[in-house]
């Protein structure tokens, strides 16, 4: 529904309204690991054991800008540095959009409530390297999660959150606390990723 139109030298604004799907009861569960590093939305769907890894690039890209935004800084082009800053903001944005996409059309195809680590707070432990702390400082969690959130509203998924300690230890086939070594996970019941 269309509220609001105004139109001034260059843009066209429009206020629209959409109405909210209600919320489905759900038959199955997906969590939702957020990384820093490698792929940044890891999905499992707790009764199938499915598992969909999404946003492998983000990593790259956040590199391929930063050595760009260094050059240029080394050279003093600040207004090439903000230019690139923002067309990297523009490009992670619209990858954090396909993400939350792709997890909501995955939470509609299997009526699941999708779970959510609750990550308030998590820059302000100091313990990590210097590396760590720059990934952890661009990456973009937030905003992952925002467009989770209202997509979410819109479609009728629910959405809860949990605490994060030993969720990337946790099983998805069985539920059970694994080991980790790295990116190598085991777990008793044998499942191996």
């Amino acid at each position: 529904k269309v509220n609001q139109i105004e139109i001034d030298k260059d843009y066209l604004y429009i206020s629209v309204s959409k109405d909210e799907k209600e919320s489905y009861q759900p038959k199955s569960i997906i969590g939702l690991d957020r990384n820093t590093t490698g792929h940044i939305a890891v999905c499992a769907n707790l009764s199938s054991g499915k598992i969909l890894k999404l946003g492998k690039s983000a990593k790259h890209l956040r590199n391929k800008y930063r050595n760009i935004r260094k050059q240029f800084q080394s050279k003093g082009l600040l207004k090439c540095v903000k230019q690139i800053k923002d067309k990297e903001a523009r490009i992670i944005k619209d990858l954090n959009h396909k993400i939350s996409k792709r997890i909501i059309d995955e939470c509609l195809k299997n009526k699941s409530i999708l779970i959510l680590e609750q990550l308030k707070g998590i820059r302000n432990n100091k313990k990590h390297s210097k590396s760590f702390n720059g990934n952890l400082n661009s990456w973009s969690f937030y905003q992952l999660e925002t467009f989770l959130k209202y997509k979410a509203k819109l479609n009728g998924v629910i959405i809860e959150f949990i605490n994060p300690k030993n969720t990337s230890k946790e099983c998805s086939k069985c539920g059970n606390i694994g080991t980790r070594i790295n990116k190598i996970f085991k777990c008793k019941c044998g499942h191996v990723e």
